[in-house]
């Protein structure tokens, strides 16, 4: 009886030659970034006064994505690993061209990591400055925000969302409300 005991013992306490492990190892799961728009507000003319300011939607949206252009290049260029900016901004560019949206020219483009990106572009015959940035930078580099643009940021912001601005010459035109999430890659 003794000698069953220790043999009971012996096997339950014996460790696994390596190679032949008795339990499977687990497959460490991967995740990928996500960056989605969720939301897109436009404004056809943020100053009802002076013509000059009334803009359609896809006007609004070729603008954006021209910037987006100049971002892309800027990163296959210089950014080895973009920031959630640029990532979110990248998504945006996505979204448009999944609309169906072209570029149009530009000239001057920049980028600021606080501020975002710029450029001018020629709409309808007229040079425009136009900014695409983060909504608290945006909020100090244009005129007061119409509210249907205030109400879509501070949504966003609720939601703990990223939110861009679109302004053109020191008006806000839209906003794009982008999601960050991780998602698991099955394979």
């Amino acid at each position: 009886m003794l000698l069953l005991v220790i043999v009971l013992l012996v096997i339950l306490f014996k460790k696994p030659k390596e190679g032949k492990s008795s339990h499977k190892v687990k497959p460490v799961p991967k995740f990928e970034e996500v960056f989605e728009v969720e939301t897109q507000v436009f404004e056809a003319n943020p100053y009802p006064a002076d013509s000059d300011a009334l803009m359609e939607e896809a006007t609004l949206k070729t603008i954006t994505a021209t910037l987006l252009v100049g971002l892309a290049d800027f990163l296959a260029k210089s950014v080895e690993n973009p920031s959630d900016q640029h990532k979110s901004m990248r998504a945006i560019g996505t979204h448009l061209a999944a609309q169906g949206t072209t570029p149009i020219a530009f000239t001057q483009w920049s980028q600021s990591p606080v501020q975002g990106i710029a450029a001018k572009i020629i709409v309808s015959g007229k040079p425009r400055n136009v900014i695409l940035g983060p909504s608290i930078a945006m909020a100090r580099a244009t005129a007061n925000f119409l509210e249907s643009i205030s109400t879509a940021v501070a949504s966003a912001q609720a939601k703990g969302n990223n939110v861009y601005v679109l302004a053109v010459d020191g008006l806000a035109y839209g906003t794009f409300e982008v999601s960050h999430r991780l998602q698991e890659v099955t394979e």
